[in-house]
This record gives C-alpha cells, structure tokens and sequence, in this order.
C-alpha cells in the first residue's frame, strides 16, 4: 500500500483528518479500496438493515460529464467568485484556502483518482442519511490512516442522471459523492470551534464548567505532536 509514514493512532487520525480535495493522479489500488469498504461497513445502522450501497467510479467518460455538472454548479453556488476568481484572494484565511479548493476539484474532478457514491434505500429510516453517513465518517477516518483524502462533494450530484448513468435502482437514495486520491494537501489538526461553545450540561444553554476549563483546542496536544503544521500551503479546514 502507497504510504509513506506509520498508520495514525485512533485519536490522531480524528484530530487530523481534514476535507482535502486535490490529489496525485495515482490510482488507488484495489486492496486499498477494499480495506476502505471494510472499514465503512463496520458502522451501526437502523435496525442493522446495511442498506447503505457504494459505486466506485474511475470510468473517465463518466468523471468527464460530472466535472461538467461541478463547474455549472460552482458558478451557481458561488457566483461571484466564478466571475471574478481573484476576489477569493481578499478573503479571510480559512475561507479562502476552503473555496480555492472547492474551485479546483469543481475543475479537475475528472483527473480524481476515484469517485465514491453513496446511497442506501429510499424511505428505509426515519432520518434519511441516519444510518449511512456513520459508514461515510468510518470510510474518511479510515482514508486518513491509509494516506488517502477526501471529502463530501455534492456540486455533481445529480441524481437523476446518475440513477440512469449508473443504473442504480429507483428504491435507492443516492446521499453524497466522495472524491479521493492521494492528497497534494497535507492532512493536520484541524481548528474547531471549542467544547465549551457547542455542549451544554443539562439545558440548552447552560454551561458545562468542566468544558470551560480545558484549553481552546481541547486536548488535540495530547495526540497531536506540536511540530505538526497546522495548517499545509494549500490545505481546507
């Protein structure tokens, strides 16, 4: 397998796995992929149906058409970066590096390596996605440990289409697309919001004094080496 450091622990691989979406054009090789697969499928799921379904797509043909679709949907979804592409350069940090990778897969996601759809069945659950995007968290952590990146990528999701395109069956939900490769990017911790300001003991709202106590970025040092570089040259949050 093409990796070139130790496999992560556990709480490293969490603290440092990052939404990357520029890649070496290497494939993945199928031992890889598999590994990934039998990675996500140990997730939980309602009523442990396992209904949650994978396409693994590399047909350049098929990339080409969903390149076409990422690039419409980029100048909808931001489209006063599509017309003026150096605006992005006055924005804040992390905005910026976030949106000029968004830019560059919209514009090269057919040179991705590997294109990963995810569905499972339609009206199955409760809470759609409920019991597929634990499989989803499972396949990135799993990516992570293996040298590979990715993210959730929904500007060529059409869904229509690609039920035809791909002959997925009509009782299927299609739910994201998962581009991956062997990132340019470097993986690293990653900067959240503190504890404190999402979790609250008891009520909404109420603090949680023991949360108020820990540092900003939690207890990242514990598993992260300090040397680590917050963020690469080109990295997303």
């Amino acid at each position: 397998m093409p990796q070139t450091s130790p496999t992560p622990g556990l709480f490293e691989t969490i603290y440092t796995t990052r939404a990357l979406r520029r890649f070496k054009p290497d494939p993945i090789p199928e031992e890889v992929l598999f590994q990934l697969f039998d990675a996500a499928i140990r997730a939980p799921s309602g009523q442990n149906v396992q209904d949650w379904r994978f396409v693994v797509i590399t047909d350049p043909a098929v990339k080409r058409e969903m390149q076409a679709w990422a690039e419409e949907s980029w100048k909808r979804y931001q489209p006063q970066f599509a017309a003026d592409p150096a605006a992005i350069d006055a924005l804040p940090r992390t905005k910026r590096l976030s949106l000029r990778s968004v830019e560059h897969l919209s514009h090269h996601l057919a040179e991705v390596p590997a294109i990963i759809l995810v569905c499972g069945l339609k009206g199955r659950h409760s809470t759609p996605g409920g019991s597929t995007f634990p499989a989803v968290q499972n396949l990135m952590l799993a990516a992570r440990a293996l040298g590979l990146g990715g993210s959730v990528f929904n500007l060529a999701l059409r869904r229509d289409r690609l039920h035809e395109m791909l002959a997925i069956p009509e009782n299927n939900e299609i739910y994201c697309l998962l581009p991956m490769g062997y990132p340019t990017d470097k993986q690293g911790p990653v900067r959240r919001k503190p504890v404190k300001d999402v979790v609250y003991l008891e009520r909404f709202g109420a603090a949680w004094e023991f949360a108020a106590k820990q540092p900003e970025n939690g207890w990242q040092d514990r598993w992260v080496a300090r040397d680590t570089p917050l963020n690469g040259s080109a990295t997303s949050p």
